[in-house]
Protein backbone atom coordinates (compact mmCIF):
# COMPACT_ATOMS: atom_id res chain seq x y z
CA UNK A 1 0.00 0.00 0.00
CA UNK A 2 0.47 3.25 -0.91
CA UNK A 3 2.52 6.20 1.99
CA UNK A 4 -0.10 7.82 0.71
CA UNK A 5 -2.93 6.22 1.86
CA UNK A 6 -1.53 5.70 5.44
CA UNK A 7 -0.84 9.25 5.48
CA UNK A 8 -4.46 10.01 5.08
CA UNK A 9 -5.62 7.98 8.50
CA UNK A 10 -3.60 11.01 10.24
CA UNK A 11 -5.69 13.49 8.38
CA UNK A 12 -9.09 12.73 9.52
CA UNK A 13 -9.41 9.56 10.94
CA UNK A 14 -13.19 8.80 10.30
CA UNK A 15 -13.26 9.35 7.01
CA UNK A 16 -10.33 6.95 6.89
CA UNK A 17 -11.39 4.34 8.46
CA UNK A 18 -15.03 4.67 6.39
CA UNK A 19 -13.28 4.20 3.12
CA UNK A 20 -10.08 1.87 4.79
CA UNK A 21 -11.98 -1.47 4.03
CA UNK A 22 -12.20 -1.38 0.44
CA UNK A 23 -9.32 0.71 -0.90
CA UNK A 24 -6.91 -0.36 1.89
CA UNK A 25 -7.80 -3.88 3.41
CA UNK A 26 -9.02 -5.73 0.87
CA UNK A 27 -6.22 -4.22 -1.66
CA UNK A 28 -3.81 -5.65 0.88
CA UNK A 29 -5.61 -8.96 0.59
CA UNK A 30 -5.62 -8.71 -2.85
CA UNK A 31 -1.52 -8.32 -3.09
CA UNK A 32 -1.03 -10.66 -0.60
CA UNK A 33 -2.90 -13.70 -2.13
CA UNK A 34 -2.04 -12.45 -5.74
CA UNK A 35 1.78 -12.73 -4.39
CA UNK A 36 1.41 -16.32 -2.55
CA UNK A 37 -0.39 -17.85 -6.03
CA UNK A 38 2.18 -16.89 -8.14
CA UNK A 39 4.82 -18.32 -5.99
CA UNK A 40 2.97 -21.52 -5.64
CA UNK A 41 3.09 -22.47 -9.05
CA UNK A 42 1.01 -24.14 -11.67
CA UNK A 43 -1.02 -26.53 -8.73
CA UNK A 44 -2.01 -23.51 -6.30
CA UNK A 45 -2.78 -21.53 -9.49
CA UNK A 46 -5.58 -24.14 -10.22
CA UNK A 47 -6.99 -24.42 -6.69
CA UNK A 48 -6.76 -20.94 -5.74
CA UNK A 49 -7.09 -18.35 -8.71
CA UNK A 50 -10.97 -19.00 -9.33
CA UNK A 51 -11.23 -18.01 -5.92
CA UNK A 52 -9.13 -15.03 -6.13
CA UNK A 53 -10.79 -14.11 -9.95
CA UNK A 54 -14.35 -14.20 -8.09
CA UNK A 55 -13.33 -11.95 -5.33
CA UNK A 56 -11.39 -9.31 -7.59
CA UNK A 57 -14.17 -9.47 -9.98
CA UNK A 58 -16.95 -8.51 -7.08
CA UNK A 59 -14.24 -6.29 -5.87
CA UNK A 60 -14.27 -4.32 -9.13
CA UNK A 61 -17.96 -4.55 -9.67
CA UNK A 62 -18.35 -2.75 -6.39
CA UNK A 63 -16.23 0.05 -7.06
CA UNK A 64 -18.08 0.37 -10.51
CA UNK A 65 -21.26 -0.01 -9.53
CA UNK A 66 -21.61 1.55 -5.79
CA UNK A 67 -18.62 3.53 -5.13
CA UNK A 68 -17.75 5.22 -7.68
CA UNK A 69 -20.96 6.74 -9.51
CA UNK A 70 -21.49 9.18 -6.78
CA UNK A 71 -17.66 9.87 -6.55
CA UNK A 72 -18.00 11.00 -10.41
CA UNK A 73 -20.50 13.28 -9.57
CA UNK A 74 -18.52 15.01 -7.08
CA UNK A 75 -15.68 15.00 -8.54
CA UNK A 76 -15.61 14.40 -12.28
CA UNK A 77 -13.34 12.49 -14.09
CA UNK A 78 -11.67 11.02 -10.92
CA UNK A 79 -12.48 7.38 -11.59
CA UNK A 80 -12.25 7.19 -15.21
CA UNK A 81 -8.25 5.71 -15.44
CA UNK A 82 -9.66 3.21 -12.83
CA UNK A 83 -12.34 1.67 -14.35
CA UNK A 84 -10.08 1.46 -17.98
CA UNK A 85 -7.33 -0.54 -15.57
CA UNK A 86 -10.46 -2.93 -14.29
CA UNK A 87 -11.46 -3.60 -17.83
CA UNK A 88 -7.53 -4.94 -18.41
CA UNK A 89 -7.66 -6.77 -15.46
CA UNK A 90 -10.42 -8.42 -16.46
CA UNK A 91 -9.30 -9.61 -19.90
CA UNK A 92 -6.55 -10.88 -18.13
CA UNK A 93 -8.29 -12.64 -15.62
CA UNK A 94 -10.88 -13.93 -17.88
CA UNK A 95 -7.40 -15.19 -20.13
CA UNK A 96 -6.10 -17.12 -16.98
CA UNK A 97 -9.35 -18.29 -15.68
CA UNK A 98 -10.55 -19.96 -18.79
CA UNK A 99 -7.67 -21.94 -19.70
CA UNK A 100 -7.02 -19.85 -22.60
CA UNK A 101 -3.80 -18.74 -21.60
CA UNK A 102 -0.91 -19.88 -22.77
CA UNK A 103 1.86 -18.43 -20.26
CA UNK A 104 0.42 -18.72 -17.18
CA UNK A 105 3.19 -17.77 -15.10
CA UNK A 106 3.65 -15.01 -17.37
CA UNK A 107 0.17 -13.68 -17.69
CA UNK A 108 0.06 -13.89 -13.69
CA UNK A 109 3.00 -11.87 -13.30
CA UNK A 110 1.78 -9.58 -16.03
CA UNK A 111 -1.63 -9.55 -13.99
CA UNK A 112 0.28 -8.83 -10.63
CA UNK A 113 2.21 -6.06 -12.25
CA UNK A 114 -1.17 -4.36 -13.44
CA UNK A 115 -2.84 -5.23 -10.66
CA UNK A 116 -0.80 -3.51 -7.87
CA UNK A 117 -0.08 0.04 -10.10
CA UNK A 118 -4.25 -0.10 -10.35
CA UNK A 119 -4.08 -0.57 -6.24
CA UNK A 120 -1.67 2.10 -5.64
CA UNK A 121 -3.54 4.67 -8.09
CA UNK A 122 -6.95 3.80 -6.10
CA UNK A 123 -5.21 4.87 -3.00
CA UNK A 124 -3.28 7.92 -4.10
CA UNK A 125 -6.34 9.24 -6.52
CA UNK A 126 -9.34 7.74 -5.76
CA UNK A 127 -9.00 7.17 -2.21
CA UNK A 128 -8.11 10.51 -1.14
CA UNK A 129 -11.28 12.10 -3.63
CA UNK A 130 -13.64 9.61 -1.91
CA UNK A 131 -12.35 11.44 1.54
CA UNK A 132 -12.40 14.75 0.17
CA UNK A 133 -15.76 15.23 -1.62
CA UNK A 134 -17.91 12.49 0.53
CA UNK A 135 -18.46 12.89 5.10
CA UNK A 136 -17.39 9.60 7.00
CA UNK A 137 -21.74 9.35 7.37
CA UNK A 138 -22.03 9.11 3.91
CA UNK A 139 -19.29 6.90 3.04
CA UNK A 140 -20.42 4.76 5.63
CA UNK A 141 -23.95 4.77 3.73
CA UNK A 142 -22.03 3.56 0.63
CA UNK A 143 -20.41 0.91 2.48
CA UNK A 144 -23.92 -0.41 3.78
CA UNK A 145 -24.74 -0.78 0.93
CA UNK A 146 -22.30 -3.60 0.08
CA UNK A 147 -24.59 -6.52 0.71
CA UNK A 148 -27.04 -5.76 -1.37
CA UNK A 149 -24.64 -6.45 -4.49
CA UNK A 150 -23.26 -9.48 -2.57
CA UNK A 151 -24.60 -13.04 -2.28
CA UNK A 152 -24.38 -15.00 0.64
CA UNK A 153 -22.60 -17.38 -0.51
CA UNK A 154 -19.98 -15.10 -1.91
CA UNK A 155 -20.23 -13.59 1.78
CA UNK A 156 -19.43 -16.99 3.04
CA UNK A 157 -16.39 -17.51 1.03
CA UNK A 158 -14.97 -13.86 1.05
CA UNK A 159 -14.70 -13.12 4.31
CA UNK A 160 -12.33 -16.09 5.27
CA UNK A 161 -10.27 -15.40 2.30
CA UNK A 162 -10.11 -11.65 3.45
CA UNK A 163 -9.41 -12.45 7.03
CA UNK A 164 -6.62 -14.85 6.15
CA UNK A 165 -5.04 -12.60 3.83
CA UNK A 166 -4.38 -9.61 6.05
CA UNK A 167 -2.41 -8.94 9.27
CA UNK A 168 -3.70 -8.95 12.28
CA UNK A 169 -3.81 -5.24 13.03
CA UNK A 170 -5.62 -5.24 9.62
CA UNK A 171 -8.10 -7.85 10.78
CA UNK A 172 -9.02 -5.81 14.24
CA UNK A 173 -9.26 -2.81 12.31
CA UNK A 174 -11.62 -4.58 9.86
CA UNK A 175 -13.59 -6.08 12.45
CA UNK A 176 -13.85 -2.20 14.69
CA UNK A 177 -15.38 -0.71 11.09
CA UNK A 178 -17.81 -3.76 10.83
CA UNK A 179 -18.81 -2.54 14.00
CA UNK A 180 -19.73 0.61 12.55
CA UNK A 181 -20.78 -0.04 9.19
CA UNK A 182 -22.79 -3.58 9.54
CA UNK A 183 -26.36 -3.69 11.19
CA UNK A 184 -26.17 -5.19 14.73
CA UNK A 185 -28.38 -8.16 13.63
CA UNK A 186 -26.16 -8.67 10.46
CA UNK A 187 -22.81 -8.74 12.53
CA UNK A 188 -23.14 -12.07 14.31
CA UNK A 189 -23.31 -13.98 10.81
CA UNK A 190 -20.52 -11.98 9.52
CA UNK A 191 -18.39 -13.36 12.79
CA UNK A 192 -19.48 -16.77 11.84
CA UNK A 193 -18.79 -16.96 8.26
CA UNK A 194 -15.14 -15.57 8.95
CA UNK A 195 -14.88 -18.12 11.93
CA UNK A 196 -15.47 -20.59 8.92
Amino acid sequence: MSQEADDQAMVDPDKYAAVADNFVYVHRALRRDLERIIAGGEALFATDFPRFARILEKHSELEDTLFFPPLEQRAPGSTGASVDQHQKIETLVTALSSGSSTDTQADLAKLQQILLSHLDEEEQQVMPAMMEHFEAAEIWALDGRIMEFCSPEFMQEMLPWWFTHIDAADRVCVANNMTVGVPPDVLPVLCQWIAA
